[in-house]
């Protein structure tokens, strides 16, 4: 049978009740009990507390500048600040407001952190349910929310003050938008621009599933309806971005709606001598490296970041091969997990965690396809792709997609079926 690309309006249930919605705040509710209940006996707030480097790394280091009135900056040495765009800017406006409300790096802003991601990761449950619902009926929407919970990598990265947790989100809302029709398409479509606009200024990463997004509006409409859907999600998206997007024309010269370290990514994946652990300490970076570190001061960002960008891709063509080997090894560890390093913090029990979810996802796409599973199976395979190029295979990078893996892992054929035999009440 042919592989659909989204599922038809007559498989889906017909509309979210108002007694599916507070069913939905209910896993809201319970998910973040469940979660921060528990995280805070599996994380140690204190252990992030007073020391600004382990407080979200990079993230941590932007928050604070900007919680001090420094702007969007990074520094690596007391009074030097330096204009950035290393990271999205969401999580770390997120992270200053925090820290402005419970001091710099202390441990209320800690177990503030946490709570924060528990929160998104709550609200990716709620949303899970209702697209659970929705496809294929309110158990296939609980099987979603289970998975989701008990997913090792949602766990093992909960603690970290690093964007994972609302890019997850705001992906997945902006595929909750994206393939559930609405009545009015213009805002349909509207809302799907500003959610992927969202995601992007959680993480650039998210430039990889655009794809998607705009085969999606492509396929689905028609005529006239394809062009003003089009034009809605521009405006949409162009609202969004166009603050971040003037901010750093005004300090770096350059319209860049994304963020500002792609060449130094790909720099730190394959510099020479690069083994595919990139970032375990090991690579060449402003943050490893005091040569480094040097450089980027001197040169700031942009030229930096052009000039990684260029010794990258000059290390690339000198060595293929190790930059093919290393490819294939970061695809791996993606999917399966980095089990074969020396880091105590890449378990067996996590690989074994990571490779279960892929398996179930890809077991669930294939099984569904007929339903409508090519979307987000196009999400998932390009989701990655920045990733397999640059720094390493490490499971926080997936956090964004996993609970697409968990949706998928709960279809199968005749779910069409189920959902009209369990059409909610009012």
């Amino acid at each position: 049978m042919g592989w659909r690309w989204a599922p038809a309006n007559d498989r889906l249930a017909s509309k979210i009740t108002s007694v599916e919605w507070r069913r939905a705040l209910a896993v809201f509710a319970i998910a973040l009990a469940f979660k921060f209940g528990l995280g805070g006996v599996l994380f140690d707030p204190m252990a992030m507390a007073g020391n600004p480097w382990a407080f979200g790394f990079e993230v941590g280091n932007i928050a604070g500048n900007l919680a001090a009135g420094h702007g969007f900056s990074v520094s690596r040495e007391p009074g030097v600040y330096i204009p950035t765009a290393w990271i999205s800017p969401l999580y770390p406006m997120l992270l200053a407001g925090i820290f402005k409300v419970f001091g710099m790096y202390t441990l209320g802003a800690a177990q503030a952190t946490l709570l924060a991601n528990c929160i998104f990761q709550a609200g990716s449950a709620a949303l899970l349910y209702l697209m659970g619902l929705r496809f294929a009926g309110r158990n296939a929407g609980r099987a979603a929310v289970v998975i989701f919970l008990l997913n090792p990598n949602g766990w093992q990265f909960l603690g970290w003050a690093w964007p994972s947790q609302l890019f997850a989100f705001l992906i997945l809302l902006h595929f909750f938008v994206l393939l559930l029709p609405t009545k009015n398409d213009v805002v349909a479509a509207s809302m799907a621009g500003g959610t992927f606009a969202m995601a992007l200024m959680a993480d650039g990463a998210a430039i990889a599933i655009a794809p998607v997004t705009v085969a999606h509006i492509f396929w689905t409409r028609s005529g006239s309806q394809r062009s003003t859907a089009f034009a809605a999600a521009l405006i949409a998206f162009a609202i969004v971005v166009a603050p971040w997007t003037l901010r750093n024309a005004e300090h770096f010269g350059s319209y860049n709606p994304l963020r500002g370290n792609i060449g130094v990514n790909l720099w730190v994946g394959n510099y020479p001598g690069s083994n595919a652990e990139a970032f375990h300490g090991l690579a060449p970076s402003p943050w490893h490296d005091t040569e480094q570190g040097e450089r980027f001061a001197m040169l700031g960002e942009q030229q930096y970041d052009r000039d990684a960008r260029g010794r990258a891709l000059g290390a690339i063509a000198n060595d293929p091969v190790r930059f093919v080997g290393n490819t294939v090894i970061r695809f791996a560890g993606f999917w399966i997990g980095e089990f074969w390093t020396r880091y105590q913090h890449i378990h067996w029990l996590y690989s074994v965690g990571l490779i279960a979810l892929s398996a179930l996802a890809l077991r669930g796409a294939i099984r569904a396809r007929s339903f409508g599973t090519g979307a987000l199976l196009a999400a998932l395979l390009l989701f990655g792709g920045p990733y397999y190029l640059t720094v390493h295979g490490h499971g926080r990078y997936r956090v964004p997609v996993e609970p697409l893996m968990c949706l998928l892992a709960v279809l199968k054929p005749g779910d069409e079926q189920s959902v009209i035999d369990d059409e909610p009440q009012s």
